[in-house]
């Protein structure tokens, strides 16, 4: 069966409304980042740890609890730890 007109339109709609959402990801991500940064600062004055992984088990247990997909639990927490583990690096940035 050959794509039709309207499968091909479809196609750039889906594909333009993941473009969209993408923007969305970075902006959400970058304000993540500049939160990330605001706490590093504030460990660093209170000369507390960087990596607190009670805190981390704690918000990775919410977002599960809120995950209806069609992503699955685990690869919804693959993503939050990779987003974790960038987000500690920020902690060992040299102070601006």
């Amino acid at each position: 069966m050959s794509p039709t007109e309207n499968d091909a339109a479809a196609l750039a709609r889906w594909r333009a409304r993941i473009d969209a959402l993408n923007h969305e990801l970075l902006a959400l991500l970058e304000a993540r980042g500049r939160a990330v940064e605001s706490i590093m600062e504030l460990k660093r004055n209170l000369e507390v740890g960087v990596h607190d992984p009670n805190r981390e088990a704690a918000m990775l247990a919410e977002i599960a609890r809120g995950v209806t997909g069609p992503y699955s639990g685990p690869q919804i927490e693959r993503v939050f730890r990779a987003i974790f583990e960038i987000s500690r690096e920020l902690g060992h940035k040299p102070r601006s």
